[in-house]
Formats: structure tokens, sequence, C-alpha cells
């Protein structure tokens, strides 16, 4: 860490207690209306090909730790299959919404505010830790690593997913991205990342929005050496995410078509992991 890491978390805290995940798209947040639209989106676009992944059943009755909950979608999931949940996010707000998604949902898991950084839990306390596009946000990412490796048991599991640099982010390819985003007027809500950014590293950044001040992308080896680094055995790894609820009439792209789209133009890596 260096003397700049506390500074760049304040900045990320500060973002997100103004910006909570998918308040740019969704209405109300903490709103029934907003919690059911949340679902639906996870459900039909971003989640769509990702349930086997996520294995929800599989972790009824074990101890499972949600990193960077935001309003609660997994924790919410994962409390439905009848895992003993516990979350944390860096804001107040999402600690806010996770709560209330709980309760509109009759669920019950313990939802705190806390930095993935330094976890406040004990070495090896949980079978399952997840984290769901969240960690490529945290000013010291290799610390956070670390802190989701030093809490699972020995032999427990880990599901992380992250930013990828694939084929729309090559050199060659980048430009006619750009160029196919502007032409289709498409953009991501709080951002019109293909004609703002400047180049691949700050279209990634831009995400979530203009001023997100931390969001780092990176290949499927880069990723891979820095969880490898932090200790866990690497299981496996999907590619996912094509956000067709960007493209225009992406409502009416077949599923077939979409889970090509999926796999082959995911913007995220979802890596299953293992703590020896």
């Amino acid at each position: 860490m260096d003397d700049r890491t506390p500074l760049l978390l304040d900045r990320v805290r500060e973002y997100w207690q103004e910006h909570p995940l998918f308040s740019y798209e969704l209405s109300q947040p903490g709103s029934p209306e907003f919690f059911d639209q949340l679902d639906d989106l996870k459900r039909n676009d971003i989640e769509r090909f990702t349930q086997s992944y996520w294995s929800f059943e599989q972790f009824r009755g074990k101890n499972v730790l949600d990193v960077g909950c935001g309003p609660g979608w997994l924790t919410v999931k994962y409390a439905e299959a009848g895992a003993n949940v516990r979350s944390i996010d860096l804001t107040p707000r999402a600690v806010e919404l996770a709560r209330r998604f709980l309760a509109l949902r009759g669920l019950s898991a313990v939802v705190s505010e806390a930095n993935a950084e330094h976890l406040p839990f004990e070495d090896g306390a949980f079978d399952l830790v997840v984290s769901s596009g969240v960690i490529h946000h945290t000013a010291d990412i290799p610390a956070a690593f670390r802190e989701c490796h030093r809490v699972l048991r020995p032999g427990g599991l880990a599901k992380v997913t992250l930013y990828c640099k694939g084929i729309l982010h090559h050199p060659v390819v980048f430009p006619f991205t750009r160029l196919a985003m502007r032409l289709s007027h498409v953009k991501h809500p709080g951002s019109d990342l293909a004609r703002t950014s400047n180049g691949v590293d700050d279209f990634i950044r831009r995400y979530d929005g203009e001023r997100n001040p931390v969001g780092v992308g990176h290949t499927v080896a880069g990723w891979r050496n820095l969880l490898v680094a932090a200790g866990f055995t690497i299981r496996g790894h999907e590619i996912h995410f094509f956000p067709r609820r960007f493209v225009p009439y992406g409502r009416i792209i077949p599923r077939s078509a979409h889970r090509v789209l999926d796999r082959v133009l995911g913007t995220m890596v979802y890596f299953d992991l293992e703590k020896p």
C-alpha cells in the first residue's frame, strides 16, 4: 500500500455512497419496484447463463461471505438457498439497501459496513467467499484478494468476478468497438464511454460512471497471476456478461444467440477458486 491508497479509498467510498450500484438505470433505489427490476435484470441479462457457476443450492447450511454486496442480490440468493450469509460493503448506503432487500423477501443475513482490504473476520471462517464485480473497484486489489483467501477455511471455495480485457479491447479491435458503439448510440448508464473515454483502461473505468475513481480490467492471465499470488488455486474460469439491454433491440436477441455473445464477447471473467 502506498501513501495514496487511503485517499483513493475515501474517493471510492464517496462515489459508491452517492451512486449505489444500478442507481443510474433503475428508479427509486430501496423501493420494492427497484428490487423487482434488479432481480429481473440479473436473471434475464447479467446472470442469465451463470446459475451453475454460482451453485446457490450447493451451499445450503454453509458459511458464505459476500464481499461488496451492493444492493444484495447474491446475498438474497444464497440466503434463499439456506446458506448462513454474512455480507459486507464499503458504504452505509449499500448496507441499507441489502438489508431492505432481505427484509422484503423475508430472509435473514448479517450485513455490515467494512472494507474488503481489511475483512473483520477470523482466519478460516467461511466455506465460500463470493464477490461479484467488486474487487476491481478497490484501492488495493492484491490486499482484497489476500483477505478473501485468509477468511476461507482450507479447502474452501471462492467465486470472484472481474472486468476482463477480451477481444473487444484488443488494440486492433478497440477503435472499431468504440465506432460501433457510437454509430448504434450504445451508452452505459452514467457514461457515454465510447465518446468520452481516453483509451482502453479509461473506457473500462467508466463502465460504472464518468466519475468512478477505480475500475480496473486485466486479461484472464493477468487476473490469474494476481489470484495465484494471493494463494488461490484456480479451478477454472468462465467468460460472461454481454449486456444486451444496452444494444438496440437487444431484448429480441434470441436466447441461443445471447448465449454465444455472452461467452465470446463477454466483458467479465468469472473465476472458480479454492484455498488449498
